[in-house]
C-alpha cells in the first residue's frame, strides 16, 4: 500500500473513531426524551438526548445513566440524582440544601430549615407534624436506617419519600419531583 492511501485510510479511520467516541456516543438510556413537571407538563425541564446531551434547567450537560442515577456533568459542575420510574413517570430527586433558623444548633431535625434562593421552608416539631412553605401541613416519620423522612401531606399533595442528611446547621434534602414525558 502506498503513502497516500495509507495516510487516506488512517484519516477515515479516525473520522469514523472520532464519531463513534466522545458526544457521538449513543446513550442507551430509556429515559432519553422531554420530561416536564407534573404541574407545569407545557416547560421542558429536562432533556435527554440520544448523542447523551442533556439539558436540566436550562443548562447544558451531558449524562450518564446507570438505571437508577442520572449523572449531569458540566465542566465546572456534576450532578448525581436518583430516579424512579411509576408508570411511566418519572420522579426525579432534586437536591437543595435547607439552613436552620432556630437559636444556637439543631436538636435533629426537629425546627424551622429554610432555603433562601427558593424561598422554601420545611418546619418539624417534636410531636410528628410538619409544614412545608408555612402552609402544607402534615405529619411525618423518619427512617434513619435509608436517611428517609415520610411526609404525609394533609391536603394537596400525595405522599412523599424524601431522603435527607444533617451536617451542623444544614439540611440537605434529595425531594423526588414527579415528571411526565413530553414526546
Amino acid at each position: 500500500m502506498n503513502k497516500r492511501k495509507f495516510v487516506s485510510l488512517l484519516l477515515i479511520v479516525s473520522i469514523l473513531s472520532l464519531c463513534l467516541i466522545g458526544c457521538g456516543k449513543k446513550s442507551d438510556s430509556k429515559q432519553v426524551g422531554k420530561w416536564a413537571y407534573i404541574h407545569d407538563t407545557e416547560t421542558a425541564v429536562l432533556i435527554l438526548k440520544e448523542d447523551c446531551s442533556a439539558i436540566f434547567k436550562g443548562k447544558s450537560y451531558s449524562f450518564e445513566d446507570d438505571g437508577s442515577y442520572l449523572t449531569l456533568k458540566a465542566s465546572n459542575e456534576e450532578l448525581k440524582m436518583k430516579y424512579e420510574m411509576v408508570n411511566g413517570d418519572m420522579y426525579l430527586y432534586e437536591t437543595n440544601v435547607y439552613t436552620y433558623v432556630g437559636d444556637g444548633t439543631p436538636d435533629g431535625l426537629v425546627g424551622v430549615w429554610r432555603n433562601a434562593p427558593n424561598k422554601w421552608e420545611f418546619e418539624f416539631t417534636d410531636k410528628g407534624t410538619f409544614k412545608e412553605d408555612t402552609y402544607f401541613p402534615g405529619y411525618y416519620t423518619v427512617n434513619e436506617e435509608n436517611s428517609s423522612i415520610k411526609l404525609v401531606y394533609n391536603d394537596h399533595f400525595e405522599d412523599t419519600i424524601i431522603l435527607y442528611s444533617i451536617n451542623g446547621n444544614e439540611l440537605t434534602i434529595q425531594y423526588p419531583w414527579r415528571m411526565v414525558r413530553m414526546d
